[in-house]
């Protein structure tokens, strides 16, 4: 059996050092350790939308981002008030309004009459992403938007 030299011993050492060093770094950087999960600030919105006055009963309130063009929407209830069922993140939105159940279509696409009546009496220019003039601005937190449309 050969004897091992001391500086062969100490190359050991440093090289197992080395390779437990290297492979706790590893680990550590495959399972996020010391790695921070940016969130994204988001706000919630709510409140009432009212037609000249009165509170509009039916339609869906549809919020798109100005910046990402992505949007969320909600069914209004009977007293004209909402409430998006998510936080979504801050920034400038536009808001506009369609018959529930439709999505982005017009109303006057849509085959079932019920649908185009919830709208009927709102101005075309609410009922589009493109025309509307109605914004929102998402704050962190809580956020109240009251809209008033005017025939």
């Amino acid at each position: 059996m050969r004897a091992v030299s001391g500086v062969a011993m100490k190359r050991i050492a440093v090289t197992k050092t080395i390779f437990c060093v290297v492979s706790a770094l590893s680990v550590c950087i495959l399972s996020g350790c010391g790695s921070r999960v940016e969130t994204i600030p988001s706000g919630t919105a709510s409140g009432t939308v009212k037609l000249d006055g009165k509170p509009l009963t039916q339609g869906r309130i549809n919020f798109v981002s100005s910046t990402t063009g992505t949007g969320v929407y909600t069914d209004l209830q009977s007293d004209g008030s909402y409430e998006l069922p998510n936080a979504i993140p801050e920034g400038d939105y536009r808001v506009y309004f369609t018959s529930s159940g439709l999505g982005d279509a017009p109303p006057s696409e849509s085959g079932n009459p019920e649908m185009n009546d919830a709208l009927k009496d709102v101005p075309k220019k609410y009922q589009s992403e493109q025309s509307t003039d109605l914004q929102a601005l998402i704050k962190e937190g809580d956020n109240t938007f009251d809209f008033d449309l005017k025939p």
